[in-house]
């Protein structure tokens, strides 16, 4: 417990794997785990996920165990997700995400009680790309929404300027993307808008 509460924070979402840097085996770190957990002094919120003291909001769950820990990124939010993060005005479905975090193709699975659509990426997610990939997401899905011409713009160039992405950036990864990422490049004239 001293180790957990020198590198967490109360609230702070405790994923079981990374305390796999502790050298001690998977068994032993299981039972360590279950004994604090009916000591009560960790909460298990779900499988391989722990907090002490506050519990942590289930925002920052998934977004431990699939988008960002520590500064390092290895995932994003797409599809109804970004649209709604964008401030488009998209029903309530569930939230989907990228992740290098995962290993099934794609899956909808249940955390701490809420259904999100999870999906493995193809390409390493990392700091230096991540905002690239969400954004050639948003273009290749453009055509599953019915949105006003203006405001597409509109959001497109703020989430461009946001993130400073050129055409440079853009060329290294829109060839591993489907034919149809192309066609919205150009039928939205999104190569004009680049910085």
């Amino acid at each position: 417990m001293d180790y957990i509460r020198k590198n967490y924070k109360e609230g702070e979402p405790i994923l079981s794997k990374d305390l796999k840097q502790l050298n001690i085996s998977y068994d032993n770190l299981r039972q360590k785990l279950k004994k604090l957990t009916d000591q009560n002094k960790l909460t298990r919120i779900a499988d391989g996920i722990y907090s002490y003291g506050s519990l942590p909001s289930i925002n920052k769950i998934i977004e431990n165990k699939y988008i960002k820990r520590n500064d390092k990124v290895f995932g994003y939010y797409t599809k109804n997700s970004l649209f709604k993060l964008l401030g488009f005005k998209i029903d309530n479905e569930l939230d989907e995400i990228v992740t290098n975090e995962f290993s099934a193709i794609v899956r909808e699975i249940e955390v701490a009680g809420i259904k999100i659509k999870v999906r493995h990426s193809k390409i390493i997610i990392n700091n230096d790309n991540y905002y690239i990939l969400q954004f050639l997401d948003l273009v290749r899905d453009l055509e599953d929404y019915n949105i006003e011409q203006f405001e597409l713009e509109n959001k497109l160039k703020s989430f461009i300027s946001k993130y400073q992405i050129n055409k440079n950036e853009v060329d290294k990864y829109i060839n591993l993307y489907p034919n149809i990422t192309y066609k919205n490049f150009y039928k939205y004239n999104i190569q004009n808008m680049l910085i």
